[in-house]
């Protein structure tokens, strides 16, 4: 697959999520950047990132090879370097031990990746030189394709039909391959290769004003006559990210031209629909789906839609104006088909999704041969059902095909079946709808040939355990767990004839360093389950005294360990006192303290296996930042308060916008070492330009031989996030003694704020206590009763903020009990206030789970609930939880009624 995107971009939040990872990977600025293309092999263990623009040759990396006649003398190629002419005069061959590339100026490529997840037949994975040599591979073929000395794929049969066409668009995508690509399941079998052209980018489109255009190239399996314009809307509407209300379909010189018309798609909007609990209910006898309306607010008719085998038919079976509580739709479906309910709004275009079903899934019977790799699929319902929407889907090692077409091409009767060959381990095979679905839908049968799941646990007194977790009964001696390749004392068999599920084998505690394999024997070739290397199960834990500048070790949990099989490193590196210097083991109340600088990433390994077992760590002086923030400059100020010395080139300080997962650095040197050459107390340095919606996060940044680490220890927000928690005291009436404290991370100036109850100033206020609030200072309110709202605002910024909002909860005492019903199916809920205060009803809501999919009020037709009253849930199926809120956020009574859940 290829997505390629013209790119105009003067910054680096201009551009897209995949322009923008380009851009990244090569280290190119965003205005610099005129085109990339994203590949994606086939194989998907290797991806390929190009980029065009004004930018110079990159210098990134070990050279490998170089291009013949690049201006260079012979002083300035190493001497190891390849000289060759497959690669453009003036192009460089590079490799970081991350990524291969391949740059000229103005041109550049990165490979990435190379290795992949084996399936359980499949061995083990590449080595790290494997993998290497895989992304250089893919960077170098880049490279000759750009000399003409490798197939370029713009000369492809795809690439010379779409390009000519779709060249002018934003974003293009090419998939040369339907079934490898990445609509496989979706993609018509009578589709060979595809492509499309987006007006804007496809990640804008879901939320485009009015229409947008965007073609397609598709290029048939067989003749361009035979792919009919039902195949080709299906393959547009699964490929667009919009919704297509017009297309002009035309075929010339051997493919299929789509010019689209596309409108943003209704996105799923649960608060906007009418609050109503509608459930669906399929007869088999009748052949028939019954939507009913159970409880909850009427739906207006003409914004239901009802969808039948791909087709709305709203207009044959709904009746009235409305569908309100008692209601019911029934659609005749036969034995097979899929149906939704679902509200819409065209005007918002939003919708919700109340109710779907795809039927009947009962009707049909999975038999998976491992021995064979054969799955046998039938259908045993007891009258013939009409087959023609569904299609069979077999997703494997060798892509993804259609299979079983004389299964699905007409009429099913009783006891027809079908076999699907090659099924092997970690493929699947889903009996699916092949008609439109709104808003998607699922299969109507999904299988996954997998072998039987088991756990191993390490345990602190029980040792290493092993335990099946299978989803059927298998017998217990068709599995052995083996110790570096020999049986162990203890195997299942031993306690067990079949395992059915929640079966443990304890195997006590196992040497360390060695491995437990898990094979699984019923098949012909035996098939390893769990692969476990023995590590050991203890926790340490480690605290940092400031005063003394040094660490405490402390043995918390688990197995007695030799000292000498322990190492205690300081950002990866060997620390200067290790445990065998103080110890001879490590075992229960045992520790040991060593010198360690402030904001160091401590951590204590075991090292007596094939690789380091972490048994604990922390990162010292995480409280040694402080931060102030001016809102007039927006400016933040960083303050080092640590009572010990510290080099400040171990911080880093980033400013994250909201919204951000990754900060913007302030350069690549600290920005404390930049001004200090030491950390003392009350050093400091300021960060300008931080917006009321950033946060400036300090981070300890630790760099060894194969990469480095960061240790955020400090998220200090330009506007207050928390601001203060409330203390209710008794939870309201006499002496209830309210109180406010200040949670949060920045110092501020304490007259910022301000104390509303019920919407009015306070009495008190911060400013009558101190001046700057640094944290955990308090204010008293007194006593305020249940139902008051307490707020605080902060008002330094260019308009306020509501920094804290709470209501004091009532003291009231209530019951839960449920009664399933007779015949087994759900039941009813009843709530019960049995003592304490009144409350507002319209401010009190129960809750069922999973029944009510979230508050649903108490009686809406209530004033006031007192001690006495009642309400009711019903419910479909047993309940788990049952919960009393109280202002939509405090949760006055909580029960759990499965006890088994």
């Amino acid at each position: 697959m290829l997505i390629a995107d013209r790119v105009d971009a003067d910054a680096e939040a201009d551009l897209s999520y995949r322009a923008r990872s380009t851009a990244e990977r090569l280290d190119v600025d965003a205005e610099e950047l005129a085109a990339t293309v994203a590949v994606t092999p086939s194989e998907r263990g290797v991806r390929l990132e190009t980029a065009a623009g004004g930018f110079d040759r990159s210098d990134r990396g070990e050279t490998i090879a170089v291009g013949e006649g690049d201006g260079e003398s012979d002083d300035d190629i190493p001497a190891e370097a390849e000289t060759t002419d497959e690669l453009p005069a003036g192009w460089r061959l590079a490799d970081d031990n991350e990524t291969a590339l391949v740059t000229g100026d103005g041109v550049a490529a990165a490979a990435t990746g190379g290795g992949y997840s084996p399936s359980p037949r499949s061995g083990s994975a590449p080595s790290e030189d494997e993998v290497r040599d895989r992304r250089i591979e893919a960077a170098r073929v880049a490279g000759q394709a750009a000399a003409d000395e490798a197939d370029r794929f713009a000369e492809s049969p795809l690439g010379e039909a779409a390009l000519p066409e779709l060249g002018g668009f934003e974003t293009v995508l090419l998939v040369p391959d339907a079934a490898g690509g990445p609509f496989p399941l979706s993609v018509p079998d009578d589709v060979d290769a595809f492509a499309a052209g987006f007006e804007t980018n496809p990640n804008d489109l879901r939320d485009i004003d009015g229409t947008a255009e965007n073609a397609y190239v598709v290029r048939p399996a067989a003749a361009p006559d035979e792919l009919d314009d039902g195949t080709v809307r299906r393959l547009v509407r699964t490929v667009d990210p919009a919704d297509p209300v017009e297309m002009d379909i035309t075929r010339s010189d051997g493919v299929v031209l789509v010019d689209a018309v596309v409108e943003a798609p209704p996105e799923l909007d649960r608060e906007a629909s009418p609050d109503a609990r509608i459930r669906s209910e399929f007869d088999r006898a009748a052949g028939t789906v019954t939507f009913e309306h159970v409880e909850g607010e009427a739906v207006p008719a003409d914004e239901l839609e009802v969808w039948h085998d791909g087709e709305e038919v709203s207009d044959t079976v709904l009746d009235g104006k409305e569908f309100t509580a008692g209601d019911e739709i029934t659609v005749e479906t036969g034995l097979i088909a899929t149906v939704t309910l679902r509200w819409f709004d065209p005007d918002a275009n939003v919708y919700d999704t109340y109710a779907s079903e795809q039927v009947d899934r009962e009707a049909f019977a999975v038999d998976y041969d491992m021995s064979d790799e054969t799955l046998e699929l039938a259908y045993e319902a007891e009258r013939s059902a009409d087959a023609s929407d569904l299609r069979l889907v077999h997703r494997g090692e060798r892509g993804v095909q259609t299979a079983g077409e004389e299964f699905t091409d007409g009429t099913l009767t009783p006891g027809d079946a079908v076999t699907v060959d090659d099924v092997s381990i970690g493929d699947s095979v889903q009996l699916e709808f092949d008609v439109e679905q709104p808003s998607g839908g699922d299969s109507l049968i999904y299988y996954r040939a997998s072998p039987p799941r088991v756990w191993v646990h390490s345990h602190g007194e029980g040792g290493t355990t092993v335990g099946y977790d299978g989803e059927k009964p298998r017998p217990a001696d068709a599995f052995v767990t083996l110790l570096d390749g020999e049986p162990t004392d203890a195997q299942f068999a031993d306690e067990h004839d079949t395992l059915s599920g929640g079966e443990e084998l304890v195997l006590g505690e196992l040497p360390l360093g060695k491995t437990l394999t898990v094979e699984w024997r019923e098949p012909d070739e035996p098939v390893v389950i769990a692969d476990h290397e023995v590590v050991p199960n203890t926790r340490a834990s480690i605290e940092y005294d400031p005063d003394a500048g040094e660490i405490t070790v402390q043995h918390r949990s688990g197995r007695t360990l030799p000292a000498s099989e322990l190492e205690l490193q300081v950002g990866r590196s060997p620390a200067d006192v290790q445990p065998g210097d103080e110890l001879d083991e490590f075992g229960p109340d045992d520790s040991f303290a060593a010198p360690v600088p402030p904001l160091s990433r401590v951590r204590l390994v075991w090292t007596g296996g094939d690789r380091e077992h972490h048994l604990g760590g922390t990162t010292t002086a995480r409280d040694a930042v402080a931060a102030t923030y001016d809102a007039d400059s927006e400016a933040m100020t960083v303050e080092y308060v640590g009572e010990q010395p510290a080099d400040p080139d171990r911080l880093r300080v980033s400013v994250n916008g909201a919204g951000e997962l990754g900060g913007r650095e302030r350069g690549r040197e600290s920005a404390f070492a930049a001004e200090h050459d030491e950390l003392t107390s009350g050093d400091t340095v300021t960060v300008d330009d931080v917006g009321l919606d950033d946060t400036v996060v300090v981070s300890v940044h630790t760099e060894f031989e194969n990469g480095s680490a960061t240790s955020s220890v400090g998220y200090f927000s330009a506007a207050p996030r928390r601001g203060f928690v409330v203390n209710d005291g008794d939870g309201g009436g006499e002496g209830s003694g309210v109180t406010l404290r200040y949670v949060g991370e920045v110092r501020r100036d304490a007259d910022a704020f301000r104390v509303l109850i019920d919407g009015e100033p306070a009495t008190e206020q911060p400013a009558d206590e101190t001046d700057r609030l640094t944290g955990g200072e308090t204010l008293s309110l007194g006593d305020l009763s249940a139902g008051t709202t307490v707020a605080v605002e902060w008002t330094a910024g260019d308009e306020t903020r509501t920094v804290t909002e709470h209501v004091i909860p009532p003291q009231a005492t209530f019951e839960v009990a449920y009664e399933p019903a007779d015949d087994g199916e759900g039941g009813v809920v009843t709530f019960s206030h049995v003592g304490g205060d009144a409350l507002d009803a319209d401010r009190l809501d129960v809750v069922v789970e999973p029944a009510t999919e979230g508050l649903r009020p108490w009686d809406s037709d209530a004033d006031e609930v007192t001690a006495g009253d009642e309400t009711s849930v019903a419910v479909d199926s047993e309940p788990g939880l049952a919960a009393v809120v109280f202002a939509e956020g405090e949760v006055l009574h909580r029960e759990r009624l499965n006890r088994d859940g």
